[in-house]
């Protein structure tokens, strides 16, 4: 159907949306209209891909309840940030505590009368100069030793030590923010980030923004934040009223890789190597499988990636046999005449279109649901890297509504 959903001119980094950086987002007035015009207050919306939370903190501002999911820490961290309202009175206090240590420390250090613990993982001085993982540890210990029992103000500042890090590594954001890769010569030389500087601007950002989300948010609604795999969801059968969000295009190896866009962070915030490195492993399609017959497009795209490469075509597969999974999880814990909200674009393997919406559409056909309409999204820019970093450029999703009858 022809409708205005392209929201081209729209903030889309308001209150708590701009907190951190995460991939692959869903902008929040797509989910606003989701939401509004499918539930009704008081109602529970699922997000089983959540990312960085936008679909539940939209639930939460509409009277909503909202329960999200997903395999990454990081994101886990992160949605938990936007969906836990903190007063701004115990904000403030743990906040001005925690910028007083840091400047203080900092301070000192430049003194030779204070050093930080030694911070250390594989190829840290690749990705960040010796100065800047100075400063970095100092801050990290001052979140560390921080005296406050809200976790959730605890959760708020590792999320802005997090994108802290990020802005202050040597990623070349330029190039492309969400595959990493570093700087080389002279803008690596020129690059001497001001740490304590950045850090204290994202807090003050981070207080101004939760203070507008709190004074938003209803107090008779809640969210729960999982860290767990949609293909075996822990909740109830027929307990969500409706689901809305956007799931991976494809398996991480060839599309967005929330592993590699996470791992900086995950690595400093105290995860182990072995811990970051088994995302990629438990994200759709990370384990291949045989093929099975199960949608005529699906079918037909195999056939045809298969002619020029039999592994790709396996992986290919192995993802959608995996998303699949998801979809009949969505249908079982749907209310009946509910409605599952999938945003999703189209990509390509081997030079071959895969057609996400479609294809989705015969899955979730198999599941149970019905389709009611398919709205056709023009997106100004989507980046999905391959191997020789280049970029396809995706400028078009689609926003399926299918229901469970």
């Amino acid at each position: 159907m022809e409708e205005n959903w392209e929201y081209a001119d729209a903030d889309t980094q308001n209150h708590v949306h701009g907190l951190h950086l995460y991939p692959a987002r869903m902008i929040p007035q797509i989910a606003d209209r989701l939401i509004r015009e499918n539930s009704s207050p008081g109602q529970t919306v699922l997000d089983p891909f959540c990312g960085s939370g936008s679909v539940l903190a939209e639930a939460l501002i509409l009277g909503r309840n909202a329960v999200g999911m997903d395999i990454n820490p990081l994101a886990i961290m992160i949605s938990k940030a936007k969906t836990s309202p903190i007063s701004p009175d115990s904000l403030d206090k743990v906040f001005n505590e925690v910028s007083e240590n840091v400047r203080q420390n900092v301070s000192l250090n430049r003194e030779n009368k204070y050093k930080p613990g030694v911070f250390y993982f594989k190829n840290i001085y690749h990705w960040f100069n010796k100065d800047v993982i100075n400063d970095l540890s100092i801050i990290k210990e001052s979140i560390d030793k921080t005296k406050t029992g809200d976790e959730s103000i605890r959760n708020l500042l590792k999320v802005c030590f997090s994108a802290t890090l990020l802005k202050t590594s040597n990623i070349a954001f330029a190039d492309n923010p969400y595959f990493a890769r570093a700087k080389t010569g002279k803008a690596l030389e020129k690059h001497a980030p001001n740490v304590s500087e950045i850090f204290e601007a994202n807090v003050r950002a981070y207080r101004n923004r939760m203070k507008l989300f709190y004074e938003l948010y209803p107090k008779n609604v809640s969210c729960r934040v999982i860290e767990h795999d949609s293909r075996n969801m822990p909740l109830k059968n027929e307990s969500i009223d409706l689901v809305v969000t956007s799931p991976p295009y494809g398996e991480e190896s060839h599309t967005m890789s929330y592993s590699r866009f996470t791992k900086l962070s995950l690595l400093w915030l105290g995860f182990s190597p072995r811990d970051v490195n088994k995302n990629e492993s438990r994200s759709l399609g990370g384990t291949l499988t045989v093929f099975r017959s199960m949608s005529p497009k699906l079918d037909r795209l195999y056939d045809e990636i298969a002619k020029k490469d039999t592994q790709r075509a396996k992986e290919v597969f192995s993802f959608f046999w995996d998303y699949k999974k998801c979809i009949d999880e969505m249908y079982r814990v749907l209310r009946p005449n509910c409605f599952m909200c999938i945003v999703i674009g189209d990509r390509s393997a081997l030079g071959l279109k895969v057609s996400n919406g479609e294809i989705t559409e015969e899955l979730a056909r198999l599941s149970g649901f019905a389709h009611k309409t398919a709205y056709h999204r023009k997106i100004p820019k989507k980046v999905l890297p391959r191997s020789d970093y280049k970029v396809d450029l995706i400028n078009e999703e689609s926003i399926l509504l299918l229901e469970k009858k």
